[in-house]
């Protein structure tokens, strides 16, 4: 593998690990603003709470698309780059847990942007 392929392709993988968190965070961060000010009256507190969702909303539909293009790039140069490297360490287990955990974050992210999100929108909705 050329230079400079290895370095895309680590770029690829770290970038994706960080939509990965991205996702998380942004879920993370719905769910306090929603439990803090999802039933305030105050109009500036409304208009401020629609803004950052969408904002946000913005953040995590580019770290799904992120993760699922890079993802792609992962998974076709997953033996000849990542496998290979954990081997000659003696990192499997490492590699394997990483994933594990990634998955996870990936799927409980991804559950909680969707229910949270259902509530920020009816909640938009019924303020209008």
């Amino acid at each position: 593998m050329s230079q400079p392929m290895a370095v895309f392709i680590l770029m690829s993988n770290y970038f994706h690990d960080v939509a990965t968190a991205m996702l998380v965070a942004c879920s993370f961060s719905l769910w306090v603003l929603l439990a803090k000010y999802g039933m305030q009256e105050d109009e500036m507190k409304k208009d401020l709470f629609a803004r950052f969702y969408r904002a946000v909303r913005k953040v995590v539909l580019f770290s799904w698309l992120w993760i699922v293009s890079a993802g792609a790039i992962r998974i076709v140069t997953f033996r000849r780059f990542e496998w290979v490297n954990a081997v000659e360490k003696h990192h499997e287990a490492a590699l394997m847990v990483k994933y594990a955990v990634a998955a996870l974050m990936i799927i409980s992210g991804s559950y909680a942007w969707i229910v949270l999100s259902r509530r920020a929108e009816a909640l938009l909705a019924s303020k209008k």
